[in-house]
């Protein structure tokens, strides 16, 4: 058992300095991004500035009227609203606006979506009744226009909504007066293209779904299923091994998440029935975990030579691992993906059997390939 001590206490110093990256991570910028005018008239005039370039065209790495990015439609409405220089792309600015749940959008605030690869690839600006004001490459309408959080490729690449303006009740009282229903502009008018008529808003950040988003920091639980493919103990390794089962509750911050989790493995190979209860942290593409499975039967191998290698079963035993997974599809409240996972699961010799490194090294390595639905409580 100590060797399983030391390795729980491994782990938790892993999981401390993944929370103290996530904890200090993000630094409040509110407070530094208006000058002199209070937050609704901060916010009123980062709109105005931001919906006096629509029907700007797309022009990628452009920061003017001649054609404009998204990061650089964004940077120029802070510029020319508020004279305030805020990050060119659209990466560094998600970093540098502070992370809240969907749910608590509100006019003014930033909408961030993973487009191309892994990393935060568009903004846009959020200016109520669940629509957003950006800079589009691809589509039937290009340039700066407006479009809808609930349309399918929007809600499907949603990465997580930013703050970079105060937010308070004189704010909240200046957005109402001069955009009824979060989307009228600040002459009072509706907007163009709501079809000639202000939408109410819907949910506390008016948008059309008020249920936690994956995106959003929280509580989350989710399931997954794997396939455990063959240890090769002789000759070529099998394609199948066993089976296996994921239940895990937590808790997930903007870039990390800590889970509790059950994993019950049919491992057929070894005739065995294993019940692993472990912690995991790490991110949406890469975490740890560790914990103990208890062992039900007599795990061992059958050899061509004839002999029968048996390992201790009926006990606690350790188990160790690392995971990744591609990114996820978003579905509902959560989110999709397949993942594959290696984990060191340890079985001790039974009494008077010799050492044989391809058996023993089969029986306590362990990989898997499955897919694992997540979502937000």
């Amino acid at each position: 058992m100590k060797i399983f001590y030391l390795a729980l206490k491994s782990f938790f110093l892993l999981m401390l300095l993944f929370l103290a990256c996530g904890l200090f991570a993000a630094t409040p910028i509110q407070s530094r991004a208006i000058r002199g005018v209070s937050a609704g008239e901060a916010r009123l005039r980062l709109l105005a500035s931001a919906e006096s370039y629509l029907g700007t065209p797309y022009r990628f790495g452009g920061v003017d009227r001649r054609g404009l990015d998204c990061s650089g439609f964004v940077h120029l409405s802070f510029r020319d609203g508020l004279q305030y220089t805020i990050p060119r792309t659209s990466e560094a600015i998600y970093n540098w606006a502070q992370n809240i749940p969907t749910s608590e959008l509100q006019p003014g605030d930033l909408v961030f979506f993973v487009t191309v690869g892994t990393r935060v690839s568009h903004l846009g600006i959020y200016v109520g009744g669940g629509r957003f004001i950006h800079s589009a490459s691809e589509g039937p309408h290009t340039g700066v226009i407006y479009s809808r959080l609930d349309e399918s490729y929007w809600r499907r690449t949603f990465r997580g909504a930013g703050r970079a303006l105060p937010w308070d009740d004189e704010a909240a009282q200046a957005i109402a007066a001069a955009r009824p229903g979060g989307n009228a502009r600040p002459g009072g008018g509706p907007t163009a293209g709501s079809g000639g008529e202000a939408r109410p808003a819907t949910g506390s950040g008016g948008i059309a779904a008020a249920r936690p988003n994956w995106a959003d920091p929280g509580f989350f639980t989710g399931f997954g299923a794997a396939w455990i493919w063959g240890g090769g103990a002789e000759g070529p390794p099998s394609a199948f091994r066993g089976i296996s089962a994921l239940a895990t509750v937590g808790y997930k911050w903007p870039n990390y998440r800590f889970g509790l989790e059950l994993r019950p493995q049919v491992d057929s190979s070894l005739g065995v029935f294993r019940l692993p209860f472990t912690m995991s942290l790490g991110t949406d593409s890469f975490w740890v975990f560790g914990g103990s499975a208890y062992v039900f039967g007599e795990p061992r191998f059958e050899l061509d030579d004839g002999s029968r290698r048996t390992y201790e079963g009926g006990a606690w035993l350790l188990e160790l691992g690392f995971a990744g997974a591609f990114r996820p599809f978003h579905i509902g409240p959560g989110a999709l993906s397949l993942y594959g996972e290696m984990a060191w699961q340890s079985y001790r010799r039974g009494e008077g059997q010799e050492f044989q490194f391809r058996p023993d090294f089969a029986a306590n390595l362990r990989a898997s390939t499955g897919l694992r639905y997540l979502w937000r409580l």
